[in-house]
């Protein structure tokens, strides 16, 4: 995780809101001197323009809108071009918000606690949406799975995905999700090495049959176990409803990663795989070094 914490204030230093992010707990002496910097050169600072300063091992990247102030502590290798519009977007999110407690009559407070619920958002535009990708062969349930989560109908006619579909969803926790279906048919799996990359979390599908949970193992052997090491993987047992199925404690032992029931077909198990996302991000979350609000 390179940024490590993000803060707003007011243009005379008053914190509004400050985001931790990673193990590593912010050096207070260091954050101090940077604001108290920072008054001596306030003056220099145009609206929106973003600049940098660097102090020991952390790169201040800052802005000023709205006569808001956002800082984002880096490492001093990030690059500036990637974190500006993470900083444009806080400002202009946090203005459009709260811009009715600066502008009113009565002057602010000095409550901090009712920004606390913008927290939730910095996290969205700092960390990013969760790629997660459903792994399978063909025909074992991927796409209605994948219209499942996002809420669309069913089709119940067997249609063949061509390379990958991608969908992106919202609703889920702390973060929002981009689902990748990946086409399971032979002559696309060559396909399957590239598609992964940037993978956080995988959805393995097997239709619970000996054989196709056999064939799955594959996959994790030759595309997941050694590439994707740190992405999030668990077995989705689909087509549970079905005679001479596995169960997913038997299939759990033959894939080594937990493997929870299915039935995509059934809009019931709807709220099951959007639990069982909610518990995926939040590892993901933790993986991201994502400090507790």
């Amino acid at each position: 995780m390179p940024i490590k914490h993000v803060n707003i204030l007011t243009v005379d230093g008053k914190s509004l809101l400050f985001r931790e992010y990673g193990a590593t707990k912010v050096d207070q002496d260091l954050l101090a001197g940077f604001l108290s910097a920072f008054s001596g050169f306030m003056m220099e600072i145009s609206q929106s323009e973003i600049k940098s300063t660097v102090t020991g091992n952390s790169k201040f990247i800052y802005s000023i809108a709205h006569d808001i102030l956002c800082v984002i502590c880096t490492d001093i290798y990030d690059a500036e071009e990637e974190i500006s519009p993470k900083i444009e977007a806080i400002l202009e999110g946090f203005w459009t918000k709260y811009q009715h407690i600066f502008q009113q009559e009565l002057p602010w407070d000095g409550e901090r606690t009712i920004f606390k619920e913008y927290k939730e958002e910095i996290d969205r535009l700092i960390l990013g949406p969760i790629k997660v990708s459903i792994l399978g062969y063909a025909g074992v349930g991927k796409t209605t799975l994948t219209r499942l989560i996002v809420g669309e109908d069913v089709n119940l006619e067997y249609v063949p995905t061509i390379t990958a579909d991608i969908a992106n969803y919202d609703k889920l926790g702390s973060r929002k999700i981009v689902l990748w279906d990946f086409a399971g048919q032979i002559q696309f799996t060559d396909l399957w090495d590239s598609l992964l990359r940037g993978t956080r979390i995988v959805l393995l599908v097997t239709d619970s049959t000996y054989k196709n949970v056999q064939d799955t193992k594959k996959i994790l052997e030759k595309f997941l176990s050694r590439r994707y090491k740190d992405a999030v993987i668990i077995g989705i047992a689909n087509k549970q409803d079905l005679p001479n199925r596995l169960t997913p404690p038997f299939i759990t032992k033959i894939l080594n990663i937990p493997t929870y029931s299915m039935i995509g077909i059934n809009p019931d198990y709807r709220i099951v795989i959007h639990e069982i996302i909610k518990k995926l991000i939040e590892t993901v979350n933790q993986k991201d070094g994502l400090l507790a609000a």
